[in-house]
């Protein structure tokens, strides 16, 4: 088994009368027996590539796993990794992460699109939680702008809620894009700047949603090819889902020091739910801050 390095996790500071986060209702549970079902749902980074064959969802697999939280991967596809993937251990390889496809419109195909398809993949596997990462492939492909991106994602989530009210979802800023799409690459770290507020309106509308704030935990050096992560950056996403959804989640688990012991840097991931108009924030904690480091997996 390997050995895992957990999330420290700090507490909120919240002066008494001053306001508070606004926290939607809880919509799942995690503990060691009612596996909460997870739809990873994305582009090529939630696929996985090159490499990294199943990106980063075996890691957050075993996160999940060996802190005894039961945990149910679903969704239509099964293709990455193949089936004769050479690492040592299984893992839940349902995923909705559909290589080449935009959040809307089209890339080398004009079909890849996750927007006229979200609504019966939800519908068909009925998650709890959804992790979403995607609009890489809208700078790249279409040249897009950041806001018409964030419309695109917003229409995206409005597909998500009318199918199943209920489900969380965990929406992750983007990984950054090499210089040479320059152009491209500036709207992504518009875009990834335009989610928190997008996600805080859905929260003001009693949407149960979290950002993932991913926006400084990369640089290019996590970069395998310009544009999808390397196995070091599909841990640190990992580690960021998984932080993200202990935090968010009722947690039942029979390790009770799931995420309160361990080693982390401080330059990884931070996730918190954002504040509203609605509700001030004076001081917030910071949840599941580290990063994973580099496991070696033998055949």
């Amino acid at each position: 088994m390997k050995k895992l390095h957990k999330a420290l996790t700090a507490a909120c500071a919240i002066l008494a009368g001053v306001g508070m986060i606004q926290s939607p209702a809880i919509a799942f549970s995690l503990n060691s027996s009612n596996p909460l079902k997870l739809m990873p749902l994305g582009d090529s980074n939630t696929r996985g590539k090159g490499s990294d064959r199943a990106g980063y969802r075996d890691d957050l697999w075993e996160l999940f796993n060996e802190n005894d939280y039961a945990v149910d991967f679903v969704g239509s596809e099964r293709r990455n990794p193949p089936d004769d993937w050479d690492k040592p251990y299984a893992f839940d390889r349902n995923h909705e992460g559909h290589g080449g496809y935009a959040i809307e419109g089209a890339t080398y195909e004009p079909d890849y699109q996750l927007l006229p398809n979200v609504s019966d993949w939800v519908s068909a596997a009925n998650p709890d939680a959804i992790a979403f990462m995607a609009g890489t492939n809208d700078f790249i492909f279409q040249e897009t702008t950041a806001e018409e991106t964030r419309n695109e994602m917003g229409r995206l989530l409005d597909e998500i809620y009318n199918a199943s009210p209920d489900t969380s979802v965990f929406v992750s800023a983007l990984p950054p894009l090499e210089y040479k799409w320059a152009k491209s690459a500036d709207e992504v770290e518009d875009f990834n700047n335009l989610i928190p507020e997008l996600v805080a309106q859905k929260r003001e509308g009693g949407k149960n949603i979290n950002f993932v704030d991913t926006r400084d935990l990369w640089s290019n050096d996590d970069l395998s090819d310009g544009v999808h992560l390397t196995e070091e950056g599909y841990n640190k996403l990992a580690l960021a889902w998984y932080d993200s959804m202990v935090a968010a989640g009722d947690s039942n688990s029979t390790d009770t020091e799931a995420i309160a012991d361990g080693n982390h840097a401080d330059d990884g991931a931070v996730s918190v739910p954002e504040p509203t108009a609605t509700f001030s924030l004076f001081g917030v904690g910071l949840f599941g801050m580290g990063m994973l480091r580099k496991r070696k997996r033998e055949a």
